[in-house]
C-alpha cells in the first residue's frame, strides 16, 4: 500500500523512477514497444544468400503454379513437404515473390499459422526476401494479425497478411465485419499444414470461400510440412496429400522420397548437422487404461502424468549431471535447448542451473511475448546459455547455432520428436554447426503401448 506501483509498465518516467527507488535498473520499468507493429512496410533489393539447388527447383515448381490462368482449379493447390532446418519457409517465400515480381501473380498473400513463433518467423522471411529481391522502387506491405493486433488495412495489393488460426478463427468466423477483404486474396499458405487437417482450418476455409466444390475463382492453396516419416500416420498422411490434390512441389528434388535418405543427403551436404547422441537415465511411471485413452493419438502422455514425472527429484538429478557431464565440462559456451514436462520443470531447472553459475532461462506459453523474443535473442547472441521451455519452441523457434538440445518430456510421435530436434539440426551451410548433441531421458511407462519416440531414430545418430 505504500509503495504506490504504477498501472502501466511501458517505460514511463514514472515508472523508471519507481523501479530506480527500489534499487533495479530502468530495464524493469518495461518496455514502450513491447508489442511489434501492426504491419510493417518493406522496401527492396537487399543481399540474400544463395539459395541451394534443392530450394532452387522447388522455388520454380512454386512460382509455375502461381503463373497459371484461373481458368480452372487444376494445378492450383500444392505441398512442399521438407525436413525441418532445410527451408520450407524460404523456398515459399521466394517463391511467391518471384511470381510477383515477373507479374505471374497478382492480389494478396494470408499466411495461416497455429502459434506466435511460426508468424514472427515468417514476418521475418518475408522482410529478408523482399528486401533481397522483390520489384525496385515497390513497397510490400506485411502485416501482423495475432495477439491482439489490430485489423490490417483493407487492401490485396502487394499485401501480405500473417495470421494464427486462432485469431482468424476469433475474427472471420465469430465477427466477420471489417475482414471482409481477405475474401480476395489470391493466395493462402498454411504452414504446419500437418494441422489443416483440423476442424479449425476447415471453418476459416469455408469462411473465406471454400466450398466442397472447387471452382475457378478459388485461391491458390499451399501447404508447408515437416517430411512425414515412414510408418507413422500413414492415412493422414495420404490425406494431407490429396488435399493439395496430391500435388507435392518438391517432388523429385531429392535422390530418394525417403525420409531417412533426404536427411542423410542433406546432411553430408553440410545442410543438416550430425547427430551425437546419449541417453539419460529417466524412471518407472504407470497409468491406468483411462489415461491411456485419453492420449490416444496425442505426442504427450496425460497432464497428471506428465505432472507426476515432473515432481521426481532423482529424475532431475540425473537431468542436471547430465547437462554437466556432457555439455558443461566440454564446452560450457555450447547454447543448449531443453525441453521440460511442466512449467515448474521448466522453472525449477533453470533455477538450479543457474545455482551452479550457468546462466539459464524458462521459457512457456503464458512468458510476455516481449520477454520471450528478448531471451531469444539473447541465446542467439550467446549470452544465454541455456534455454528451458515448456510448450514452445517446438516450431518456429529459429536459433542455428543451438549446438545441443535435452528432450526431458517424453514424446511417443517421431514427427513431433523430429521437429523438437530440429531447432539444433541446422548445418554449416545454413549458419549451423556440424554436429548436435541430442541427450533423450528415457523413461519407462508401464502399461503404456507406445515406446518412446527416439527409440525409432537410430538411423539419424547410427
Amino acid at each position: 500500500e505504500r509503495l504506490k506501483p504504477p498501472k502501466r509498465w511501458t517505460s514511463g518516467p514514472g515508472t523508471v523512477d519507481f523501479v530506480r527507488s527500489l534499487g533495479f535498473s530502468a530495464e524493469w520499468a518495461g518496455d514502450p514497444n513491447s508489442m511489434p507493429d501492426p504491419f510493417i512496410e518493406i522496401p527492396g533489393p537487399f543481399d540474400l544468400p544463395e539459395e541451394h539447388d534443392y530450394q532452387r527447383k522447388i522455388i520454380d515448381n512454386l512460382s509455375q503454379m502461381l503463373a497459371r490462368p484461373s481458368l480452372s482449379n487444376a494445378g492450383r493447390r500444392g505441398l512442399i513437404s521438407l525436413p525441418t532446418g532445410s527451408g520450407k519457409t524460404r523456398v515459399a517465400v521466394q517463391g511467391i515473390v518471384e511470381a510477383m515480381k515477373n507479374g505471374h501473380f497478382e492480389g494478396g498473400v494470408l499466411w495461416v499459422a497455429n502459434r506466435d513463433e511460426l508468424c514472427e518467423q515468417a514476418v521475418e522471411s518475408w522482410q529478408q526476401v523482399w528486401s533481397a529481391i522483390g520489384a525496385e522502387r515497390t513497397v510490400l506491405r506485411v502485416s501482423r494479425m495475432w495477439g491482439g493486433q489490430k485489423r490490417p488495412a483493407a487492401t490485396n495489393e502487394r499485401h501480405v497478411v500473417v495470421a494464427t488460426i486462432q485469431t482468424l478463427l476469433q475474427r472471420m468466423v465469430k465477427r466477420s465485419q471489417g475482414y471482409e477483404f481477405l475474401r480476395d486474396f489470391s493466395l493462402i499458405v498454411f504452414d504446419e499444414a500437418h494441422g489443416s487437417i483440423a476442424p479449425s482450418f476447415n471453418a476459416v476455409l469455408r469462411e473465406i470461400g471454400f466450398g466442397r466444390v472447387q471452382r475457378p475463382d478459388d485461391p491458390f492453396l499451399l501447404g508447408l510440412t515437416a517430411t512425414p516419416y515412414r510408418g507413422r500416420n500413414e492415412p493422414e498422411t495420404r490425406w494431407l496429400v490429396n488435399r493439395y490434390d496430391g500435388n507435392r512441389l518438391d517432388n523429385g528434388v531429392f535422390r530418394s522420397n525417403d525420409a531417412s535418405k533426404v536427411v542423410g543427403e542433406l546432411q553430408r551436404r553440410e545442410i543438416l548437422a550430425y547427430v551425437d547422441h546419449d541417453v539419460i537415465a529417466g524412471g518407472d511411471y504407470s497409468v491406468s487404461a483411462a489415461q491411456v485413452a485419453a492420449v490416444r493419438g496425442m505426442p504427450w502422455l496425460d497432464q497428471q502424468t506428465e505432472l507426476q514425472i515432473a515432481l521426481d527429484a532423482v529424475r532431475t538429478d540425473r537431468i542436471i549431471e547430465a547437462y554437466e557431464r556432457f555439455i558443461s565440462h566440454r564446452n560450457p559456451d555450447w547454447p543448449t535447448l531443453i525441453f521440460a514436462i511442466s512449467v515448474d520443470h521448466a522453472k525449477g531447472l533453470a533455477a538450479i542451473l543457474n545455482r551452479r553459475g550457468v546462466s539459464a532461462r524458462a521459457v512457456w506459453s503464458d512468458t510476455e511475448r516481449y520477454t520471450r523474443r528478448q531471451l531469444v535473442e539473447q541465446f542467439r547472441a550467446g549470452d544465454l546459455n541455456v534455454l528451458v521451455n515448456y510448450g514452445v519452441f517446438r516450431e518456429g523457434f529459429d536459433a542455428p547455432k543451438t549446438r545441443a538440445i535435452i528432450v526431458a518430456r517424453p514424446v511417443f510421435s517421431p514427427n513431433a520428436y523430429f521437429q523438437m530436434i530440429g531447432r539444433g539440426l541446422r548445418g554449416i551451410q545454413n549458419g549451423g554447426n556440424e554436429r548436435c548433441l541430442i541427450l533423450d531421458v528415457n523413461d519407462n511407462i508401464e502399461n503404456f503401448d507406445r515406446e518412446l519416440a527416439f527409440t525409432e531414430m537410430d538411423w539419424l545418430w547410427d
